[in-house]
């Protein structure tokens, strides 16, 4: 193919413009499919041969993806401290998605911007839906919201749950922040979608916030964990009463980045040196299960109909699988190569593949970020696309890593929340290309052949 068919297709920004514009989008998005996407990057061919790295195929037919710009960014949103999205998206039973992005401002001083939008697949259109300024008025003296690090999720009722943070959800006691009766720390926010208002629907406990969340809809209660404590602690809401059912004691969360949810709707979190633990709501305990070197599971699917929970470990990179009835662990080899960190990671609806995006920090384009797929009967590690390069040379923009990806219901669509950063062309010069600054969303449309 000629790749001189291609130029940067991203419009260099005027001084207080930012997103740029896609050049040739229809209502902010672009659609393409490439038969380049299944090129291997030089340097994962070089890490394939490296010992002990996981081997891997690449499909045989391009997916269509769609891409967009988060945009209505406020003024000056070019010299924003950094735009970038740090938690789970949400697929809501509609089909919409929602996903989240700050500009991880002046958290503290009570200059930062965050929002939600939400993304329409019959028009294929992103739209902001929710600005925290305007749930959350800035007050003299009150810090801001400056991202959302826990999940987004889809209740019982339809409406969408989520919790904003700092840039440093560990700080939020320290006295600097000057939390008051208007925010007395992390709150539980609700966006109705019919009406489209968004609500302060609980609050945690004083001067706590949170960056891992997990709703049990099946019985309307929604996790997370407290930060800014005398250590990390388990908390749980019933959001049909809005009180606490559950508080661990300070301390008793160890690695405090993911959640896991049993069937019966257990959780499964780490506790201090790799060690697994379970709350049924009333009691904790600790497995006999350990993850051994690894400080613990960095992410986690829904427990499967046959009984197994999948995921990632924390700086080993693993894949694992986990039994809660018989509570067993086991390691299944590097989710990719010889292991990259991996934040979240999807089970399909069929329970055939598990999919997820690695090098999720800024960094994946140094792997041409792959769209992976593993086969559970197999063990065959795929990739769908390797998106880098395409992408940047066709719209000048490097998606480099990713927080949320959730799965159609159908299994068709896989939609990612990019960090990123714009190729030389189009990056200002106060923007450095490390993976951060520009972000978007994709959908990514896998073909029948190859699921």
């Amino acid at each position: 193919m000629n790749c001189l068919l291609f130029a940067i297709a991203i419009t260099a920004p005027a001084a207080d413009a930012w997103p740029p514009e896609l050049e040739g989008a229809v209502n902010g998005t672009v659609s393409f499919t490439d038969e380049s996407l299944f090129e291997v990057p030089g340097a994962v061919a070089e890490e394939a041969k490296q010992d002990g790295a996981a081997p891997f195929v690449v499909a045989k037919t391009p997916p269509t993806v769609d891409l967009a710009f988060h945009g209505d960014l406020g003024p000056d949103a070019v010299t924003r401290r950094l735009w970038s999205s740090w938690g789970d998206i949400c697929v809501a039973s509609d089909g919409r998605v929602y996903c989240a992005i700050g500009d991880h401002g002046d958290a503290v001083g009570g200059d930062a911007r965050c929002f939600l939008y939400c993304w329409d697949p019959e028009r294929k259109r992103l739209e902001q839906v929710v600005d925290m300024n305007r749930v959350v008025p800035p007050r003299a003296g009150q810090p801001a919201w400056s991202k959302v690090h826990a999940r987004i999720d889809e209740g019982a009722d339809g409406k969408i749950y989520f919790s904003c943070t700092l840039n440093d959800g560990n700080r939020a006691g320290q006295p600097e922040y000057g939390f008051n009766e208007h925010l007395p720390g992390g709150q539980l926010y609700q966006y109705d979608p019919a009406t489209g208002k968004t609500t302060v629907f609980a609050d945690l406990p004083p001067r706590r916030c949170t960056a891992t969340s997990i709703l049990d809809r099946d019985r309307n209660t929604w996790w997370c964990n407290l930060e800014a404590g005398e250590g990390n602690a388990l908390w749980g809401l019933d959001l049909a009463t809005k009180q606490p059912l559950y508080q661990g004691p300070d301390g008793s969360v160890g690695f405090n980045r993911a959640f896991a949810l049993a069937a019966d709707g257990a959780i499964f979190f780490n506790g201090d040196g790799g060690s697994l633990w379970k709350c049924d709501a009333e009691t904790m305990m600790q497995t006999k299960s350990s993850f051994g070197e690894s400080p613990g599971m960095r992410c986690a699917t829904r427990e499967s109909k046959d009984g197994f929970i999948y995921g990632a470990t924390h700086k080993t990179n693993q894949l694992f699988r986990y039994s809660p009835k018989r509570d067993e662990l086991e390691l299944l080899g590097p989710n990719w190569l010889t292991g990259q960190y991996t934040t979240v990671m999807i089970l399909s609806s069929d329970e055939r593949f598990l999919y997820y995006l690695p090098g999720a920090h800024g960094g994946a384009f140094r792997h041409g970020t792959p769209i992976v797929q593993y086969e559970l009967a197999t063990g065959r590690r795929k990739v769908i696309a390797f998106l880098a390069e395409t992408i940047e040379r066709r719209y000048g923009y490097v998606p480099a890593g990713t927080y949320g990806v959730k799965l159609s219901a159908d299994g068709d669509t896989l939609y990612v929340n990019f960090n990123g950063h714009a190729a030389d062309d189009a990056r200002p010069s106060h923007m450095r290309p490390n993976g951060f600054g520009l972000c978007a969303f994709a959908a990514i449309h896998i073909p029948p052949s190859e699921r």
